[in-house]
């Protein structure tokens, strides 16, 4: 609808409100719009031919400001509301004095004042001082009846009409609505209140606040009431706060508050809305119950947990702490499945709390890992409990048809003595869980000084791997492999060595498992496979031919899911065929991996690149990995073979591993021969390549290449020998 402005300003003029004085029948309205809609400023302003006139205003000064600046001149411009949720990203109102200077203007929601004729005398607004994007459906609503109410009062002021319109807005809302006067009596009481309290108006008029107020807080009621009374601000006013609501019957309730206070004919009067939070509560409870315990156990996680252990720093009191930890949990998820590793972890939990005293406090603080809080900080009595707790989990597991023995570890520390706070100790408790790890696991520690010093050692080695990294001070040592049928040289497996420039040359007993768990890992480990192609070429450019190089890979380089492309790029770099790479893999590599995370290692079998299984015989799960995993060679652990002169089971294993490889079509390669009786006998078992000291220590290049065109040299004048 077009504005025809001479009309409406004659209109408006009719009203004879404009340049007029406050009024009590629109501040309680402002005062109620501020309240009700939770913002700090609401108005009743009028636009006149060059002025906007503030007739009422809660949180704002009245008078009169240039049209041009008004928010309410573009209200008019229509007949619906208008929401500016930030003003400041608004291009009508961005440069406004209103939104840059001290009023600091964000939000504004207004609805046009429209007489019966049809004509827009201003607007009924409420504005904020911070962005609002959650101004909907329901605050619109609200916002348009108190509108339709400030100009059924402008009716009213002008044909002298009674108030009946808000009585009626205040039965109809479903906000409870009460209004007392200054000796705090209720004087309007709604159907919603009633429904809230279940007490009836014609109960609660003229009755006191404090009736629906439990005993408890009456008397700082009495006390605000009056200070405010006397002249003072109400602590409450223009906020909403979560105060207890009494019923009827006596029950106590949460409820959310605003409160409005104004100066009326009588004095002060105080208008409240109230809205029962009982199931928000009940929401926040039960999400901060999620997020502090472990959903799959039910007991404290690990934010639960320090919060307790923080409540005994705070409180001052000795506490004791013991971290149990799963050993094998990892293991038991990869091998048979999350759901058993998920009824495992419960089955735990419901025995370690039947182990637990009553006066300690059991949690899950991380997925295979238990803390357990105890009071005090007696040693004896914290290591009684670890004994008893190893001793509970030795028994086995019955998770379904299996019974599961998984080993724990436990590491003690105690407060005041091991940390000034929550989480040293926590941290120092670690500390003596990994000492217990290393001593061999099913057993515990106490942290002691030595171990902290151990992790001080820990770190400054791992720096010194950087170090080594940036200066380029690693070297790879090549040691033959060898087919038993002839002695003849068929292959290298390439063995990474540290130039260390205090230490000499060390060997990877010395820093590999350091390394294997160092960032470094996966850059170490493309640089030996580069390595070892660049010096197989290098070789066989000055005659010596070997059929492949083997290269040991990390655990990084599988997790790093870019295996097939760097392998394939390396081929690449240095002309070589898929045939001539062995990746050597051990069986924790397999087992602590998923199929997901191996399949480049079978593209890469598929293209021809072997894939030899390390250290075959020594893990429990060898057998079923094979049934799973691609191979094409199977090496014999040193282990069964240094001792397979005297003792059966070597022999009895030697042979069986023979046969399955032979079943599967699979080479299999002895490690560790280191004299021609073992290199006979593991030939004669059903191996057919050998690799150990008897056919060449692991060597520098320059001495691999020598030696290699020796022992050629050697076995053409044997082969000629025997055939002349």
């Amino acid at each position: 609808m077009t504005l025809d402005e001479s009309r409406r300003l004659a209109s408006l003029a009719d009203y004879g409100v404009l340049g007029t004085a406050p009024e009590d029948t629109f501040d309680q309205l402002t005062a109620l719009g501020s309240a009700f809609l939770k913002l700090p400023m609401c108005a009743v302003n009028l636009i006149g031919a060059d002025e906007q006139w503030t007739k009422s205003a809660h949180g704002l000064e009245p008078g009169s400001t240039p049209r041009h600046f008004s928010f309410c001149t573009h209200t008019i411009q229509g007949t619906e509301p208008l929401i500016v949720p930030d003003a400041a990203q608004d291009g009508r109102f961005r440069t406004n004095p209103f939104v840059t200077g001290a009023a600091h203007v964000r939000f504004y929601a207004g609805v046009p004042l429209i007489d019966g004729e049809g004509q827009r005398l201003g607007a009924f607004c409420v504005l904020g001082d911070e962005p609002r994007h959650d101004f909907g459906a329901a605050e619109i609503d609200l916002l348009k009846r108190l509108g339709a109410i400030v100009t059924d009062r402008l009716e009213a002021r002008r044909s002298s009409i009674n108030l009946a319109t808000a009585d009626g807005f205040a039965g109809a809302t479903a906000l409870a609505l009460v209004l007392a006067n200054a000796d705090g009596r209720i004087r309007l009481w709604n159907a919603a209140a009633e429904r809230m309290f279940g007490h009836p108006a014609e109960r609660m008029i003229g009755e006191p606040l404090t009736t629906i107020m439990p005993e408890r807080f009456r008397a700082a009621h009495v006390n605000g009431l009056a200070r405010v009374v006397a002249g003072g601000a109400s602590t409450l006013s223009g906020k909403s706060v979560e105060v207890t609501g009494l019923r009827a019957d006596g029950s106590e309730f949460p409820i959310e508050l605003s409160v409005s206070v104004w100066q009326g004919p009588a004095g002060v009067e105080i208008g409240a809305n109230l809205q029962d939070i009982t199931e928000r509560r009940a929401q926040a409870a039960a999400l901060q119950h999620m997020a502090l315990h472990d959903a799959l156990t039910g007991l404290p996680n690990r934010h639960g947990f320090e919060d307790r252990l923080r409540e005994q720093f705070d409180a001052g009191g000795a506490v004791s702490l013991i971290v149990l930890d799963l050993d094998e949990l990892k293991v038991i998820n990869d091998t048979l499945g999350h759901a058993t590793g998920d009824l495992l972890l419960q089955m735990v939990a419901v025995r370690l709390l039947s182990i637990v005293p009553a006066d300690g406090a059991l949690a899950r603080i991380s997925g295979d890992s238990f803390g357990i809080l105890l009071p005090g900080d007696d040693l004896i009595r914290v290591s009684d409990v670890a004994r008893r707790l190893l001793s509970a989990t030795r028994d086995a597991f019955a998770v379904g048809e299996r019974n599961l023995n998984v080993p724990f570890s436990i590491g003690v520390a105690v407060a005041p003595l091991h940390g000034a706070e929550p989480a040293q100790l926590l941290f120092r408790a670690d500390l003596a869980l990994l000492a217990a790890k290393k001593a061999g696991g099913r057993t515990f520690r106490v942290f002691d000084a030595g171990m902290e010093e151990q992790v001080a050692a820990r770190r400054a080695f791992n720096d010194e791997l950087l170090q080594a990294q940036a200066r380029g001070e690693w070297e790879l040592a090549y040691q033959p492999q060898v087919r038993l049928s002839d002695g003849r040289l068929i292959g290298a497996e390439a063995l990474l060595r540290w130039r260390h420039p205090r230490r000499g040359l060390l060997a990877p007993g010395a820093f590999l498992p350091a390394l294997e768990k160092h960032l470094l890992a996966y850059d170490v480990g493309c640089w030996v496979l580069d390595e070892a192609c660049r010096q197989l070429v290098a070789w066989r450019a000055r005659g010596l031919e070997l059929e492949r190089i083997s290269v040991n890979l990390f655990a990084a380089q599988i997790e790093a899911g870019t295996l097939g492309e760097v392998v394939a790029a390396t081929l690449e770099r240095h002309a070589l065929q898929p045939r001539d790479l062995e990746l050597e893999i051990t069986e924790t590599i397999v087992l602590r991996h998923d199929d997901e995370a191996l399949e480049p290692l079978r593209r890469l079998h598929e293209s021809g690149v072997s894939i030899a299984f390390d250290d075959f015989g020594t893990g429990y799960a060898s057998l079923s990995t094979l049934k799973r995993f691609p191979l094409s060679r199977l090496k014999i652990d040193r282990s069964f073979v240094s001792d397979i002169e005297r003792e059966p089971h070597s022999v009895a294993i030697v042979s069986g591993v023979a046969s399955i490889g032979r079943a599967l079509d699979l080479c299999v390669i002895a490690e560790g021969i280191e004299t021609e009786q073992q290199a006979a006998m593991v030939e004669k078992l059903g191996c057919t390549e050998g690799q150990g000291y008897l056919f060449g220590k692991p060597l520098d290049p320059a001495t691999f290449e020598q030696l290699s065109f020796e022992r050629d040299a050697r076995s053409v004048g044997l082969l000629l020998a025997a055939t002349g």
